[in-house]
């Protein structure tokens, strides 16, 4: 796994996770008491704290918060994350083992990754979470109840500046936001979130491009943002989702990625629950929970913002033709290879989508939005010896410029 890989991947994590664990458990307010659960729960391991304290106003101050956690993967390590304060304010119970933070205000977070092949740091001065929900992880829990104690609810998240130095570089972000609106109580609700301006420097670009490809197309530094929004549905039996999920890069373009899932058990989430050291699931056990679950919708959309001009040419150039000729050609090419597909009217409309979009880039989309929600068993049962039969169930279409 490349450096980038793992760092993007982190940067994630680290914009979500937080862990305390006892210093002296008598001391400990309710609200600690129930974090420290849910946290040795989802982290399998005991996190530890220098000093709690409660102020006048009743906020719960904790200091010198530390967490270690071994790496997995493709090479042993151990990754720490430390929160220099925790300020818990205006703390509510809401009952049924419900709590409200009004504000939790983190201070020093860092986290540090090390492995045999790479080594990384993720700094994040000053972080905050308005209206936290923390739902208690009773005995025996079930598999709703685990995945809600889980995960982080807040109605608003937000960060300041965040910074990473792996492999001799330092990479930045200017900040993290994300919003939720939806039901405390179960965690389902409508979520969308932010990473603004992550920059990619000079010297790294270099790294990762010894061969100046970028540099040539005019970018000797990358700026983008991550970013999306979605909405989960969790019932006591059964759950579902809908995202998407967008990459953009300044002066390039942005990716978009989306799907549409229901249907899916919460007896499937046990099972999941259950895999933690195991090297395969049984696929006696997952399969009959998987087969039923069912998919609305999946998207692929590119929408240009300058890279395909400045591609064409080098491409052209690559191919020893001129890019009038290049993009005359491709249409051709594409039918030529789409032909496989066995689906005339399919093979004629991507063509034409490419065509058009060659001349003139503005998006180029890909979607499959069946007329009814297939299921996992009908994708699995597809014949492939005739894919042109599976695009029209699945409703795959393409189209530029729109």
């Amino acid at each position: 796994m490349t450096v980038v890989k793992r760092s993007a991947l982190a940067l994630i994590l680290f914009t979500s996770l937080a862990g305390i664990s006892p210093a002296f458990a008598a001391e400990e307010p309710p609200i600690v008491m129930v974090l420290l659960k849910n946290w040795e729960s989802q982290l399998k391991v005991k996190p530890t704290y220098q000093a709690l304290s409660t102020e006048s106003d009743g906020s719960v101050v904790i200091d010198g918060l530390t967490v270690n956690m071994p790496v997995q993967g493709d090479a042993a390590g151990k990754m720490t994350l430390t929160i220099g304060k925790t300020r818990l304010s205006g703390v509510t119970d809401q009952g049924n083992g419900l709590f409200e933070v009004a504000k939790a205000e983190f201070t020093d977070t860092k986290m540090d990754m090390g492995s045999t092949d790479v080594a990384f740091t993720i700094s994040m001065p000053q972080s905050s979470a308005e209206n936290w929900y923390v739902k208690a992880l009773g005995d025996n829990p079930a598999p709703g109840d685990f995945m809600r104690a889980n995960m982080n609810v807040a109605r608003k998240m937000s960060s300041g500046p965040i910074t990473m130095a792996a492999a001799g570089q330092t990479f930045s972000a200017d900040s993290y936001e994300m919003n939720w609106d939806g039901d405390p109580a179960t965690g389902a609700g409508k979520t969308d979130f932010k990473i603004s301006n992550i920059a990619i420097p000079e010297a790294a670009i270099a790294t990762l491009d010894p061969s100046g490809t970028l540099k040539q197309l005019g970018y000797s530094t990358l700026s983008f943002d991550i970013g999306g929004n979605g909405n989960i549905d969790i019932a006591t039996e059964k759950m579902g989702f809908d995202f998407d999920v967008y990459y953009a890069g300044k002066d390039i373009g942005t990716l978009k990625i989306g799907a549409g899932a229901g249907e899916i058990p919460m007896a499937l989430i046990a099972e999941l629950q259950k895999l933690e050291g195991q090297a395969q699931p049984d696929p006696n056990k997952f399969m009959p929970l998987v087969q039923g679950i069912q998919v609305s919708r999946v998207t692929l959309r590119f929408e240009d913002k300058s890279i395909t001009k400045k591609v064409l040419p080098m491409l052209a150039a690559m191919q020893g033709k001129d890019e009038a000729t290049m993009v005359a050609n491709a249409g051709a090419m594409l039918q030529l290879g789409l032909a496989e597909l066995k689906n005339p009217a399919f093979t004629q409309k991507a063509v034409e989508a490419v065509n058009a979009y060659l001349k003139d880039p503005q998006s180029l989309t890909i979607l499959a939005k069946p007329a009814q929600p297939v299921t996992v068993q009908q994708l699995m049962a597809l014949d492939p010896a005739n894919p042109g039969a599976a695009i029209d169930q699945l409703g795959v279409t393409i189209s530029a410029n729109d």
